[in-house]
């Protein structure tokens, strides 16, 4: 069968299956062929095997892929595309298949094209896949089928190909029929001669607010690190369940899913949102503790969870996860859980973790023995969150002025943001009682900083075109290293737009929807969250890893962008300023705004006051 090319008129066809007029269709790559290895590297294969290492190569989905057919080891993949030169054997087919829903090999993982995001998720705010689209040039016949977990074959169709220049084919789905997708497979035929730059779902967004749109996106990415068997959230939605869990990002995903909970989106039941928090605390309190803290990450063994070899036992990362957590637990007005979350920051021995110059030390080393020699001392919120975790279960701890007050680190963006994730103090220019930071203007500052930097060092980049801006940390481009930027460096040409919405409630929000929207466009905010990391001087060079570190702070800065663009109840906030430990804890910051609330909002059954949301 031969298609045309996607055109507007099919655009308007596939548009009126859906209910809604708001409802938008958007490509979501399954995968664009461009490669993400640093030059002169190539595509890495497990040895003696076409298959590749799913830690550095997946798919835009968060998921593996491979190559399949008797002449899969004549696929070339030097490129940004697949090329597939069959000549005329008889049985020489080769093409690539790709998971759509977990690894393939794990059989409990699927995609149901009518309802595309985590289950949990309402139907009011589902996406739907209704037409596949395949970028490819040559000459020649390629089959693209769905297939099952149990690999039936749920449905296919064969595409004829004549063309020396790039089209773009479009094949119209039936969503109702592909509950239980597991693998979209594309197979160039015998005598094919075929180039392969992309294959993308057209997926149709919600038919609600672009406001609710991006919490929405933004909760899905994160959702799908979030493994339901363990109540643990993996540090990358491409790895395997069990193989590298943060608990940071536990504890935030718990924190976002009683969020949205809430009004006025309630994207997920309250009842699942209950559970999700209590089985997530009972998950990590199983862990291993020394002095109190908490691992960075964990993974499987045969008698439980034990934390990740090389890594640490983490200060930051333990006040992340317990501050995230008492406000779940405060919002939902979960004393029970309050008092044993209590209980557990009561335990952490803050003496032992003190370094001879009064800095918190960092943590432990996996040993849980050695305290790491590093502590925190740097101006800004990841400081800001260990001390005020100490401030939890000791008022009188001994105070240690931040280092360059008002200042953060390399000037790395999401340094001054972290603290307002979680609390609303930070939203004001009263000098702090620490070191008389005014946070409103430091923040402010950074902002402005971040959108000038791209502006004045790349002015003609398509970066400084769009408005882009987050010199932040997280992956490299090429997904294998860690990578932290910032203002204060010169000729920083990577961005990690999480910063974009970990800053939103400080601009104007109709702005950084418009900007978010140009994101859509270009293909960096998909119906699969944002990419990872977009560098500025490549053209296919950017990261479309789901990490969920940076989901989750995507996920809670688009709460926040969204109580202030609405005026609406802001949860977080609301509970952050009736939670006895987390007014404990900012007194160190803030002694007025911080008074403990002489009876707890439980006990006296009153509802949060509205607490409207974001800075002004």
């Amino acid at each position: 069968m031969r298609l045309l090319p996607f055109s507007a008129a099919l655009f308007g066809i596939l548009m009126s299956a859906s209910a809604q007029s708001d409802s938008r269709l958007i490509w979501q790559p399954v995968q664009e062929y461009f490669i993400r290895n640093q030059p002169g590297r190539e595509v890495e294969h497990i040895a003696g095997t076409k298959r590749l290492n799913s830690f550095t190569a997946y798919t835009h989905l968060g998921t593996d892929f491979g190559f399949h057919g008797p002449a899969e080891h004549d696929i070339e993949w030097q490129r940004d595309e697949i090329s597939v030169r069959l000549g005329q054997e008889p049985d020489a087919w080769a093409g690539m298949w790709h998971s759509l829903s977990g690894l393939a090999r794990e059989s409990a993982r699927a995609l149901n094209f009518a309802a595309a995001w985590p289950d949990f998720i309402s139907a009011k705010y589902q996406s739907r896949i209704s037409c596949l689209q395949l970028e490819v040039r040559g000459q020649g016949r390629v089959k693209l089928e769905i297939k099952s977990v149990g690999q039936e074959t749920r449905w296919s169709q064969t595409i004829e190909v004549a063309s020396s220049q790039l089209e773009l084919i479009v094949v119209p789905l039936s969503p109702l029929s592909l509950p239980d997708a597991k693998l979209v497979n594309w197979t160039a035929e015998p005598g094919s001669d075929l180039h392969v730059s992309a294959l993308r779902l057209g997926v149709e967004t919600p038919a609600v607010p672009f406001d609710e749109y991006v919490v929405a996106a933004s909760y899905a990415k994160l959702a799908r690190c979030f493994d339901r068997d363990s109540s643990m959230v993996k540090d990358r939605a491409h790895l395997e369940d069990g193989a590298f869990e943060s608990v940071a990002s536990t504890g935030l995903f718990a924190l976002a899913t009683v969020a949205v909970s809430q009004p006025p989106l309630q994207m997920v039941s309250q009842e699942f949102a209950q559970k999700t928090l209590r089985s997530i605390q009972h998950a990590v309190k199983t862990l291993e503790s020394p002095m109190g803290l908490l691992p960075h990450f964990v993974r499987r063994s045969a008698s439980g969870y034990v934390i990740h070899p090389g890594t640490e036992y983490s200060t930051v990362d333990t006040a992340i996860y317990y501050h995230s957590l008492l406000l779940g637990a405060q919002v939902l007005r979960d004393d029970e859980l309050t008092a044993e979350l209590a209980s557990s920051i009561d335990q952490i021995d803050f003496t032992k973790l003190r370094l001879p110059d009064g800095r918190l030390s960092h943590g432990l080393k996996d040993d849980g023995r050695t305290t790491l020699p590093h502590g925190w001392g740097d101006w800004g919120g990841e400081t800001a969150l260990v001390m005020m975790l100490e401030h939890i279960s000791n008022e009188n701890a001994p105070r240690r002025r931040m280092d360059r007050p008002g200042q953060a680190w390399q000037g790395t963006g999401f340094i001054t943001e972290m603290q307002s994730l979680f609390y609303p103090d930070f939203d004001s220019d009263e000098p702090d009682a620490l070191d008389g930071v005014r946070w409103m203007s430091a923040r402010r500052r950074m902002l402005d900083a971040q959108r000038d930097y791209i502006r004045h060092t790349w002015p003609g980049s398509l970066a400084a075109k769009m408005g882009l801006y987050g010199l932040s940390a997280g992956e490299g481009v090429h997904g294998d290293r860690y990578h932290v930027g910032g203002v204060d460096l010169p000729d920083q040409s990577l961005i990690h737009p999480h910063y974009i919405l970990m800053s939103a409630p400080l601009t104007v929000p109709t702005e950084t929807y418009a900007l978010l929207q140009r994101m859509e466009h270009a293909g960096y905010f998909t119906p699969w969250g944002m990419v990872e990391a977009i560098s500025i001087t490549g053209g296919n060079s950017y990261l479309p890893m789901a990490g969920s570190l940076n989901a989750a702070f995507e996920t809670l800065g688009a709460w926040h962008l969204l109580a202030k663009q609405r005026g609406s109840t802001n949860s977080i906030h609301a509970a952050s300023r009736l939670s006895p430990e987390l007014r404990r804890a900012v007194q160190l910051f803030y002694p007025r705004t911080g008074d403990v609330p002489a009876i707890s909002v439980q006990a006296t059954g009153l509802k949060a006051p509205t607490e409207t949301g974001g800075a002004h």
